[in-house]
């Protein structure tokens, strides 16, 4: 766990002022994801377009009749599943509003 935390500090490393915000952030990333995999949670992200955007989202037991439609996932983004909209959702790991 602690090298995935290092390691998507450094991808964000740029982001921030120093290292040490990157890597708070990072820390905050991954408790969303280990959440979002055991359960529900809500969280805030900032999107692409500067508006903040509540979602509530899970990846645990996702049912959901889904197909494919876009580019091969990358490690900038985090995909979700939003229970709102009931679709597949993601956003820039930085953006993340905590």
């Amino acid at each position: 766990m602690k090298s995935r935390v290092f390691k998507t500090a450094w991808q964000i490393a740029s982001n921030f002022k120093t290292f040490a915000e990157a890597l708070k952030h990072a820390w905050e990333l991954v408790k969303l994801k280990y959440a979002m995999i055991k359960g529900v949670v809500k969280f805030t992200y900032k999107r692409v377009d500067g508006t903040n955007r509540a979602a509530v989202g899970t990846l645990q037991n996702v049912d959901a009749k889904y197909t494919f439609q876009g580019n091969a996932k990358t490690n900038s983004n985090m995909v979700y599943f939003d229970l709102e909209m009931d679709a597949f959702r993601c956003f820039k790991i930085e953006n993340l509003i905590f």
